[in-house]
């Protein structure tokens, strides 16, 4: 009885997309806006200072870089959800379809907005197009250009390199078979080497183990644990231990950011930003938040990737060209909504129509590998000097009156 008991609370639950997630991510894009076009004093890019300009929401916006940390989080937790029970070349192929052909059309568009405008952006490095030549550009394509030194075509692809390690790490899992413990010790093992990497300074160990962005990734793990397969003291504890080290983490990026924007932020401020996003992701994992299934949600969440994309130089260089004609929170509020707008229609025009097609593609690709390792109907016949295979024995059926012993009984 106690074995059901013990079966029956580590039952896994049946999926279904969580809609307060996307409204989450929506959330963490936002921020991540309002700190490229509020949040820093860019030079030339206001009349005034934002300071001047917005005053409270500059007070709020200086934080948005925050939001990159919340994407980590629940990166984590939906990508070991969407993986689960899935073979390696379909996880493969689910990350290769959801990042590249937005990222490609993101890529171009901006690029090409970049190149048109970049007469005028001589006094702004941040919106400065990063590579240096055409070999730069076409390697942006391949998402790996961190790797290889070079800029990127607009600065906020530093994340997807960030991602991409996350999935080449989690590959591993997902080729043995996921499972909770495979899954638990995947956690173990990362946060132990990404706090023993932490201050080795070896390049090699820093890209392949992230020490400074593994915890947000496997925070996001944990809690879809407590979703999959409910609380437990060996996860809530191993969540309270990560957000340890997140705390910390956080200090070194605030004293960071407030020397590059140079504007003294505050800690505790951040700890209730990152604190409170954790408390709604875990609310979310009990399924306190299932009632939030509203289909603007959903929406919602399939414009975030997109908007991330194609924010920051495009936006960027539209206010500076639309700047003394249109008053600034106007121009702020308009610009946000082209993006939103034009984050729809990337979805609507690149994501929707064309990830199918991809997916399909792909899976043929594999399955053709897959066949390649399957023997040949055409392959040789066996060596003639190879004995045929013996005849299994044969069962001996016997009638009824065969039943006794075939004995000649003589009498004397």
């Amino acid at each position: 009885m106690l074995k059901d008991q013990s079966s029956a609370r580590v039952a896994p639950k049946r999926e279904g997309r969580l809609a307060a997630l996307d409204g989450l991510r929506l959330v963490a894009a936002l921020l991540v806006v309002s700190y490229h076009y509020v949040g820093t004093e860019r030079s030339d890019l206001w009349e005034r200072p934002n300071s001047e300009l917005f005053g409270h929401l500059f007070a709020l916006s200086i934080y948005g870089n925050f939001g990159v940390q919340l994407f980590f989080i629940v990166s984590g937790f939906v990508i070991c959800m969407s993986s689960w029970g899935r073979k390696i070349s379909d996880f493969v192929i689910s990350r290769v379809v959801r990042l590249y052909p937005m990222y490609w059309v993101a890529v171009v568009l901006s690029y090409t907005v970049v190149y048109l405008n970049r007469p005028g952006l001589a006094d702004d490095v941040q919106v400065i197009m990063a590579p240096r030549n055409t070999s730069d550009v076409l390697l942006n394509f391949t998402m790996t250009q961190e790797a290889f030194g070079v800029g990127h075509v607009d600065w906020v692809y530093w994340t997807l390199w960030a991602e991409l390690r996350f999935y080449l790490l989690f590959a591993l899992v997902v080729a043995l078979g996921v499972s909770y413990r495979r899954v638990l010790a995947f956690c173990a093992l990362w946060m132990t080497a990404a706090i023993l990497c932490f201050n080795l300074d070896i390049p090699l160990l820093d890209t392949i183990v992230q020490p400074t962005y593994a915890p947000y990734f496997i925070l996001g793990i944990l809690l879809y644990l407590v979703h999959r397969f409910g609380s437990t003291l060996l996860l809530w504890g191993s969540i309270a231990g990560t957000l340890l080290v997140i705390q910390h983490l956080l200090l070194l990026d605030v004293r960071w950011n407030s020397s590059y924007i140079g504007h003294s932020l505050h800690w505790s401020y951040v700890m209730v930003l990152v604190g409170g996003f954790t408390a709604v992701v875990a609310a979310t994992a009990l399924g306190w938040l299932d009632w939030a299934n509203w289909r603007w949600l959903t929406v919602a969440g399939v414009m975030t990737y997109p908007l991330y994309l194609m924010h920051q130089d495009i936006g960027i260089i539209f206010i500076r060209s639309m700047k003394g004609e249109i008053a600034p929170w106007p121009l702020l509020a308009m610009t946000v909504a082209g993006m939103l707008i034009l984050a729809y229609l990337g979805h609507r025009l690149v994501e929707r129509p064309f990830a199918p097609l991809f997916k399909q593609s792909l899976k043929r690709s594999f399955d053709a590998v897959s066949r390649a390792d399957l023997p040949r109907r055409d392959s040789p016949p066996p060596p003639a000097n190879t004995p045929p295979p013996a005849d299994p024995p044969q069962a001996v059926h016997l009638a009824p009156d065969e039943t006794r012993s075939p004995v000649t009984t003589t009498t004397t």
